[in-house]
């Protein structure tokens, strides 16, 4: 029986950092991958889905090019063509993550189910590998609403929409969430009508309010139907017609289109991994772990979407590092007050940290400042102006600095580049900076970042007088 210093369960995001960080550790450890390794993200969910909507983009771009003068003429779709652009994307990204490239770096790649026989030991297929520690790293898998008839309609899911060969003509959606939001738009911009369906009332509940109904403005501005707040009795098909028949509240309807999309969540992949056999305590939202990643068993820890703690890539390479440097003597304890969320939306959602009900829920007296993006000029200069930057913070100001100052605790947008500009608010935040600090340092015009600092220089007096100017001039032209 081959021993390690540490096997990992699960070669996707959290299984990759983890297995990495414990060879560059200079120990011994085995990566166990039942499919292929690189995970969710790579095959069905970041990089295949990004690369779909660049392609919706382009063709949104071109459409609205003529209001710089520029003709491109008849913009047509190839389907097949943007399918075959989206798994070039794929291969390019996931030859950097096979088993050769994994061995070069020291890692011994086991391909297999693997069931845990004891904290020491696990079985791959009938072999078995000793262990001196475990991380279970095995992601996480679409997970389907309780709709009556729903498992016998042929429908699409992240692990299946990528397979697509011609364009639908009417897309429906289960689910107004991260996904079904980016894959609605990007469908909508190459050509299908797409409506979105979902039991909650507002959409992206876990958004600030204010960049929620931003959202649901922009997307219905480009022609998407929503249908919140509505119960799915049951699913039928006849034919290529895909049906749900709705009941909410006094609404009794039926919707069609020729395909269906269901985007309501993830639950996490547990099944044959032998974990109640060894004691692991699972929960409805995943293993369960402690804030250094250990599970209930002494040896065994979890990393990723498996502890449904925070589904994102990002988040699951954080732990996989974590854990594989706990497991292997480390005390470290996990901090997530400072974890970035994008929604790839166009233009793009941005969050980190409290939302505005939040931080007046749990920090009383905080301060709060809104930029439209149509006082940033580079936004303006791109014809882009859509949107808002919304920073909160709490806490006293710097003595000798009058206003809102202090610490940032939130910052949310929703505008073109959110998702980049939202780093800056990161590092600030990861190193507790005066907000002053942030308002106070040099911004290259006109950039996109200058948006940043028109942001929170708002919190302090002459910031705020600007910005005033810049509201009165932009309500004198409009």
């Amino acid at each position: 029986m081959e021993k390690f210093d540490l096997v990992v369960v699960g070669a996707g995001a959290a299984g990759l950092a983890a297995a990495q960080v414990a060879a560059a550790m200079r120990r011994t450890v085995a990566l166990v991958e039942r499919d292929r390794f690189g995970g969710e993200c790579t095959w069905n969910g970041c990089v295949p889905s990004k690369a779909l909507i660049e392609a919706a983009r382009l063709r949104f771009d071109m459409e609205r090019a003529p209001r710089f003068g520029v003709h491109p003429g008849e913009v047509r779709v190839d389907f097949p063509a943007v399918m075959r652009h989206v798994h070039d994307v794929i291969d390019r990204i996931a030859r950097y993550e096979d088993a050769a490239h994994l061995s070069e770096a020291g890692v011994t790649t086991v391909v297999g189910r693997a069931r845990l026989l004891d904290p020491g030991a696990v079985e791959v297929d009938g072999t078995r590998l000793a262990a001196g520690r475990v991380v279970i790293a095995t992601g996480s898998r679409p997970a389907g609403p309780p709709i009556d008839g729903l498992a016998a309609v042929p429908h699409l899911t992240n692990e299946t929409l990528f397979e697509l060969q011609s364009l639908p003509a009417h897309l429906l959606v289960i689910g107004a969430g991260p996904i079904g939001l980016e894959m609605a738009q990007a469908f909508h911009r190459l050509g299908s009508r797409v409506t979105v369906l979902d039991v909650l009332e507002t959409l992206l509940p876990r958004e600030d309010p204010d960049i929620a109904a931003a959202a649901r403005a922009m997307l219905e501005g480009e022609g998407i139907r929503f249908m919140l707040g509505v119960r799915i009795q049951r699913a039928s098909a006849d034919g290529a017609v895909r049906r749900l028949h709705l009941a909410g509240g006094d609404q009794a309807d039926t919707v069609e289109g020729d395909a269906l999309l269901v985007a309501t969540g993830r639950r996490p992949t547990v099944d044959g991994l032998g974990l109640e056999a060894v004691g692991v305590r699972v929960d409805r939202g995943g293993v369960a772990v402690d804030d250094r990643l250990h599970t209930s068993v002494d040896g065994i820890l979890a990393a990723g979407d498996v502890t449904g703690i925070l589904p994102f890539t990002h988040a699951a390479a954080y732990q996989g590092r974590l854990a594989a440097r706990n497991a292997l003597g480390g005390r470290h304890r996990a901090d997530y007050r400072v974890v970035p969320w994008i929604i790839f939306t166009d233009p793009e959602i941005a969050h980190v940290g409290m939302t505005e009900p939040e931080a007046r829920q749990h920090r009383g007296d905080v301060h709060v400042a809104r930029l439209p993006f149509t006082a940033v000029d580079r936004a303006v200069v791109r014809r882009e102006p859509r949107g808002l930057i919304k920073v909160i913070t709490a806490g006293k100001p710097i003595i000798g600095h009058r206003g809102g100052g202090g610490e940032i605790i939130g910052a949310h947008l929703i505008g073109p580049g959110a998702g980049e500009l939202l780093h800056e608010f990161v590092v600030s935040m990861q190193a507790r900076t005066f907000s002053g600090r942030v308002a106070q340092a040099i911004h290259a015009y006109p950039s996109m970042s200058m948006g940043v600092q028109q942001a929170v220089a708002q919190l302090f007096p002459a910031g705020r007088a600007v910005a005033g100017e810049m509201r009165t001039e932009l309500e004198a032209e409009g």
